[in-house]
């Protein structure tokens, strides 16, 4: 299993604040595991909003036979400040970002959803991850409350990504 940049950042994290509490200093333990958790989140959505746009470039390279005048308009007017508008972060269902590929492919993942649980709980995942991200950042970072641990944030992020090598396989496949 390839090792991410997320996967590392968690275990060092993981180390920091473990150290930190073994050594009894339990102020900047709090502190350490309050930051964690956050960088931990954020680090997460950001990975999947990065590998999800380059997943839609790849996909229109292969589609107009690497035409840089569409993939260019179509990065700067579909992708570029585009990401947090293809989902409904409040719902659990991916079936606007699915829609944005056209009905028959929505419909094809849609019955996917109903056919694969562990699918529809990475979406579950995916989209628990960019809501807590967005309340996070649009509300005031550094009073912000993270209710879940640093090991319940990594565990969303694992489940989630199935969906994105999901998307990734049914993209670019095409």
């Amino acid at each position: 299993m390839e090792v991410s940049i997320i996967d590392q950042q968690y275990s060092s994290g993981n180390a920091l604040v473990d150290f930190l509490r073994d050594q009894q200093q339990l102020t900047f333990y709090n502190e350490a595991e309050n930051n964690f958790r956050k960088t931990i989140l954020l680090s997460s959505a950001s990975y999947f909003e990065k590998e999800l746009t380059e997943t839609m470039i790849e996909f229109a390279k292969s589609q107009t036979g690497n035409n840089e005048l569409i993939i260019s308009i179509i990065k700067q007017k579909a992708i570029s400040r585009q990401y947090h508008t293809y989902f409904e972060w409040e719902k659990s269902s991916a079936n606007k970002f699915f829609g944005l590929f056209g009905e028959q492919f929505k419909n094809r993942m849609t019955q996917k959803v109903k056919d694969d649980p562990e699918f529809d709980k990475s979406i579950k995942a995916f989209l628990e991850i960019g809501q807590e991200r967005n309340k996070m950042v649009h509300q005031n970072f550094a009073e912000v409350a993270i209710d879940k641990t640093a090991q319940e944030i990594y565990n969303l992020y694992q489940l989630a990504l199935y969906f994105v090598n999901v998307m990734k396989g049914e993209l670019i496949k095409r």
